[in-house]
């Protein structure tokens, strides 16, 4: 195995997102990961497995740019404009036309009637379909009624749809919010449409958005693609793809893709995969951590926060700060294939998986100890630091040991903590992808 085991060292992933990301279409993007990750969303282990059941991405497949519908009826102050005002418009027309608009700002405040749930009905919906998020602004104001106070929950009705709005600035008041009613099965996965926006407010959800701008926290279901988030990402579920976090990422179960992150994650039955996080990532739930860069939190060095014992995984990801587990029972399933590299005593001081092989440790120790304080209820009789079949473990730069036998594998290594565990095949290099592949082709010479 030896001498295919030569490194140029891990390369830190980057992902073009922003002012240069083509336009590629939603429709059909994320039809391939829509079953693969269901949190349960309270931070409990309930057979999720990794998050991502039956993922198949298609990684290769890029749709049209999306268009909007055609207008029924047009707002401006032109000729051609078959209304002066969005107002007029909204008063007169059935639900359900597609409105356009030309360019400028337009006003329009919502027709509700009472609910017997918190919030309002909305008597209509409409598409709104503006030039551009630079030139078409959308004000929405708090709709008004004389028998009933206005709560600011707008709830679309089945038979209407939900709101869509393409190619314009919305400018939403912060008592205002669009959503279902509580019969979720009465709408046939209906969803908001915001496409090609700039988001001021917050218009509700569940939302489907294309390089649409959020401005403002976030508290519902979300259906993103090279989207801007620049407030905190929250809520049941979401969905995103070639997008930007400017703050953390709290949602509750789902996946995110080739995407950037600046702020930390809350891990909680989610998949994220090809992502930059930025600082850091705390698990506080099932989920899956594939080919990833994570960053520490600021001032500090711990990457990876384990809150409790979770059915989780990291694979494959580039891992820029310290692990802890140091609360009671605080474990995941595995590290596997990670590159952990931090300028501290131990990256690892405790027990936070129990299949910990294939890593390599660079700039700090690994430090077992399962038997003591907070750590005690940790399965210690299931932890491993190599992999038994493919009889491959960590390699460690703290270490100094020789490869006598010259076959990249080195001797028996007692790691420090009371533990005495042992990893019966320490590695000699650290680049662990090369041990895997020349594993990987032994069983199939086999064969």
């Amino acid at each position: 195995m030896g001498d295919q085991l030569d490194s140029d060292g891990c390369r830190r992933r980057t992902f073009l997102v922003g002012s240069g990301i083509a336009a590629v279409g939603f429709a059909g993007c994320l039809d391939d990961e829509s079953q693969q990750t269901s949190g349960n969303g309270n931070g409990s282990d309930d057979g999720n497995d990794d998050g991502a059941d039956e993922e198949e991405e298609d990684d290769e497949e890029e749709d049209d740019e999306l268009a909007p519908p055609d207008p029924d009826f047009v707002v401006g102050s032109s000729a051609e404009a078959d209304y002066e005002t969005l107002q007029d418009a909204y008063d007169s027309l059935e639900s359900g036309d597609v409105i356009g608009l030309e360019p400028g700002k337009h006003t329009v405040q919502p027709e509700v009637e009472s609910d017997d749930v918190e919030g309002e009905s909305l008597t209509k919906t409409y598409t709104y379909v503006g030039g551009s998020s630079e030139e078409t602004v959308i004000e929405i104001l708090t709709p008004e009624a004389r028998s009933f106070t206005v709560r600011g929950i707008l709830h679309f009705l089945p038979e209407d749809g939900a709101p869509g709005f393409w190619n314009a600035t919305l400018e939403v008041p912060e008592d205002v919010e669009y959503t279902r009613l509580e019969d979720v099965d009465a709408y046939d996965d209906e969803q908001i449409d915001a496409n090609y926006c700039t988001i001021h407010g917050t218009i509700g959800g569940p939302t489907t958005a294309h390089e649409t701008e959020f401005n403002d926290d976030l508290s519902h279901e979300l259906s993103a693609t090279d989207c801007r988030f620049y407030g905190e990402v929250t809520g049941p579920s979401i969905t995103a793809r070639r997008s930007q976090f400017y703050d953390d990422v709290k949602s509750r179960s789902g996946w995110i893709l080739d995407s950037s992150i600046e702020g930390t994650v809350n891990l909680n039955g989610l998949l994220l995969r090809r992502c930059d996080v930025n600082q850091g990532i705390n698990v506080t739930g099932s989920g899956t951590v594939e080919d990833c860069v994570v960053d520490s939190k600021p001032d500090s060095s711990l990457a990876i926060d384990i809150r409790s014992e979770y059915s989780a995984v990291v694979t494959g990801s580039e891992i820029n700060g310290s692990v802890r587990s140091n609360q009671d029972g605080s474990y995941i399933d595995r590290f596997e294939l990670n590159r952990f590299e931090a300028d501290t005593s131990y990256i690892i001081d405790g027990a936070p998986a129990t299949d910990i092989y294939l890593n390599a440790f660079v700039g700090g120790d690994v430090r077992i100890t399962t038997d003591s304080g907070d750590l005690a209820s940790f399965p210690a009789e299931e932890l491993t630091m190599y992999d038994p079949e493919r009889e491959l473990g960590n390699y460690y730069s703290e270490w100094d040991a020789v490869d006598e036998a010259d076959d990249g594998i080195l001797g028996t290594r007692t790691l420090p903590g009371e533990d005495g565990t042992m990893d019966r095949y320490p590695l000699a290099n650290s680049d662990v992808e090369a041990y895997a592949k020349a594993a990987e082709e032994d069983e199939e010479d086999d064969d």
